[in-house]
């Protein structure tokens, strides 16, 4: 009984630390790699069949204003490489000028977006904007995610990287001073909050503590958090 109440608690106090922390700071970024592989197109997002997520594959332009963006397929020596496994369209930031500064601006209510970031560099520096700022997403800042950063074409230079913010994205800006930043199977979602899934973490813990009062009242002495 011990066990389960240690339990209990250790996990309310947890679920309690993340929402306080959600709270006190709306500008938190998240920043993880992981997508689903695909035969034609490397990776994609693992929210891409989500209800109300967007996929710009690439296959032409969903609307880059700035510097021109290359849609390539394949690679070309000294000026773009296609992400690792994709064998479709990509977007190329910085193949036809350099430094390159493109932006592609968003609607709606999306807190997430993923891409598939094709041999990485520490000269790409992709900028997420939302309601409280700009946050810069790049080797220097993320280096236990974007590593390695050193061009690899092999399976391991390119990453589906997923980026979380806690209000809505209203920009992306993809900024190379050398050539090239290639990605593609860009995703936008919605999706749950921390402060979201901490409610109902809370939620549950709460059910499954009465629960377990009523069961404990049948079959033994009641108990009590302490």
């Amino acid at each position: 009984m011990k066990n389960v109440m240690s339990s209990l608690k250790l996990a309310m106090v947890a679920s309690i630390g993340l929402l306080m922390a959600t709270a006190a700071d709306a500008a938190i970024v998240n920043v993880t790699s992981g997508g689903v592989a695909d035969a034609t197109a490397g990776q994609t997002s693992v929210f891409a069949g989500a209800a109300g997520a967007v996929t710009y594959d690439m296959s032409s332009d969903p609307g880059f204003t700035g510097s021109n963006v290359v849609f390539a397929t394949g690679t070309d020596p000294g000026l773009n490489a296609a992400p690792y496994g994709d064998s479709t369209q990509y977007a190329s930031v910085g193949t036809s000028v350099i430094p390159a500064n493109s932006s592609l601006n968003l609607s709606g209510n999306y807190n997430y977006v993923g891409l598939y970031w094709g041999s990485v560099d520490t000269y790409n520096t992709l900028i997420v904007t939302d309601a409280t700022g700009d946050h810069v997403v790049n080797a220097a800042t993320y280096s236990s995610i974007l590593t390695p950063a050193i061009g690899d074409q092999g399976p391991n230079g390119s990453l589906y990287i997923n980026i979380f913010t806690n209000s809505a994205i209203t920009k992306l800006t993809f900024l190379s001073d050398q050539r090239a930043f290639e990605f593609d199977n860009l995703t936008v979602a919605a999706v749950p909050e921390a402060s979201t899934w901490a409610m109902m973490i809370l939620g549950f813990l709460g059910l499954g503590f009465i629960g377990y009062r009523r069961s404990s009242r049948v079959s033994g002495p009641a108990f009590r958090l302490v």
